[in-house]
Formats: C-alpha cells, structure tokens, sequence
C-alpha cells in the first residue's frame, strides 16, 4: 500500500464490536462475503423488485443507523446465527453506503485492509454518473486496491443488464468523487450528468468530494451527512474563489487516493468538525426529502 493509514483495523462506525465473533471465519472468499452482506441488506430503491412494499419511507429509520455494531444489533435473531440468509422481508433497509460499510468490515474482521470510496457509477442505469458508494479492498497477491460493488446482486445485475464483474470494478466504471469534481471543473457543462434521481449538479458533486475525503480518513460518514464547515448545507454549495482552490486541491487527493494528505485536510478549519459536535446535528434522510420535495411542490 502506499500509505500508512491502518485499514485493515476498525473504524468508529466499520467496528463490529461484541459481534466480532460471530462474522465470518478468514475461510470466506471476498464472494462469500459479498453475498452474505446481500442477504441481511435491501436496497430502498430495489423494494418492489423483491416483492416488497416499495414505499421506503415508512423505513426511514433504519437508514439512520450509521455504525455496522448498530446494524448488527439489529440483525440480531437468536433463532438464527446473526448473518444467515435472510428472506428480503427480514432484511434491514441500507442504501450503498450500507453495502460498503458492512462489507468493509467482513474484510476487516479478516485484516484485509479495506476502506469506502464515494463517488458515482456509470451503471447504474438511471444518469451517466449516479451517486454511489462501494468498497475497496488491498489485494496482497497483485498489489492493488480493488473496488467491489456489494450492491450489485444477481437479480439487480441482470436487471441493469450488467456485464462487468461487480467483485474487481474496471477503472472508470466507478469514478472516484476528486475525479468527477475535476471533469466537471474542466467541463462546467458535464455537472448535471453527476447525480441521484432529481439531485444533480455541484452541491452533490462537492459533498460527495467531501464524503470521499473523509472515506479515505476512516471516517464513513452517512451518504447525506452535513452541518459543519465546507459541509455545510447538503443542497448548496461554495463558489468563493477561496473554496474552490481548497476544493480542487481536495479533489486531487481523491481522485489519486492520498490517504495521509486527505486525513490530514480533515483536521483543517474547513472540513474538521465542531467543538462539541455531536451526529444528531446532522439532518436526518428524512428531513432534507421533506425539505427536497418542498422545493419541488408548485407555488
């Protein structure tokens, strides 16, 4: 690896804590896992695909859990053991960010380095770059990061009519946060190709950039994380000519992984966190789709 950060040991929210012990043995595959993570998880946007009542917003609350030991907890079934396959309807509801972060773990427990990336995926089906999370893992044997789309199930790949392998993404598939802030800075006009449903543009380009930068830190924020610093407002954006230089040089450390510069930026007056802060400042998922869907109602 080609820097120092520690990533095969766990992070605030990748900690399984007491249920370390019943993950997986060092004997699964990185395919093993992958599914295992698929079979506790089910993606919001996926419901009606697996039969389910495909308003998510009755669930919201299980897409606020941020730490794995949260989601473990409650996964939790004493008639079964704790990561067993589940029926989709005993699954807890968990966005990309969740896929990666519960794989990402697996791997730890196991003392491969892994880490989340942010940043957006060419297909996805829905825009040229859409918002999305995955995990990458140090490969020892060929010496280089590999990026894994723990999402991408069987059902969603023949569904999305996927054809690269979800398990070793090939480069440009999945663009980095930093290397999408930079196409968009070099061509303004691709901005509105980078994003999730309605969600387009630079707020997103630039918190994802963000959400990136601490992602490479250990530090797996929330896919809608904001409220201190740089990371203000999830719906806007800086366009200070101060900002913006910070933010092209933020945006060079994640597209070229460089993970002890971009801990270091975290530690810098615009991206640190607040004395005294504390996650439930954070605006819930449900608050800014209330707050999204405002802007959308006609006046």
């Amino acid at each position: 690896m080609t820097n120092s950060i520690n990533y095969a040991s766990f992070s605030e929210f990748s900690d399984p804590q007491h249920y370390l012990a019943q993950l997986p043995t060092g004997q699964s595959s990185v395919a093993e896992l992958v599914k295992c993570v698929q079979h506790n998880l089910v993606h919001p946007y996926w419901l009606q695909h697996y039969q389910l009542d495909p308003d998510f917003t009755q669930r919201l609350d299980e897409m606020q859990t941020r730490s794995v030991q949260q989601k473990l907890k409650c996964l939790d079934n004493a008639e079964q053991p704790l990561l067993a396959d589940k029926p989709a309807s005993q699954r807890m509801l968990g966005n990309c960010r969740d896929f990666a972060l519960l794989l990402c773990t697996l791997l730890r427990a196991q003392n491969i380095p892994a880490r989340l990336r942010c940043g957006f995926a060419t297909y996805l089906g829905m825009l040229p770059y859409e918002d999305h999370w995955i995990c990458e893992y140090w490969h020892k044997q060929r010496q280089r990061w590999i990026k894994v789309d723990a999402q991408l199930d069987a059902k969603q790949q023949t569904l999305l009519n996927i054809t690269l392998d979800p398990l070793d993404l090939p480069d440009g598939e999945f663009v980095y946060a930093g290397t999408a802030w930079q196409l968009s800075r070099n061509t303004p006009e691709l901005a509105e190709q980078f994003g999730i449903l309605s969600i387009t543009g630079w707020p997103l380009l630039q918190g994802n950039l963000l959400r990136d930068i601490f992602a490479l830190s250990k530090v797996e924020l929330l896919a809608w994380d904001s409220g201190w610093g740089l990371n203000q407002h999830y719906f806007e954006y800086s366009q200070s000519k101060q900002d913006l230089q910070l933010l092209d040089q933020l945006a060079e450390l994640s597209a070229k992984s460089l993970a002890e510069q971009a801990l270091a930026q975290t530690k810098s007056q615009e991206l640190a966190f607040p004395t005294n802060w504390q996650w439930q400042l954070a605006p819930s998922i449900e608050e800014l789709l209330q707050q999204h869907n405002s802007t959308l109602e006609p006046d």
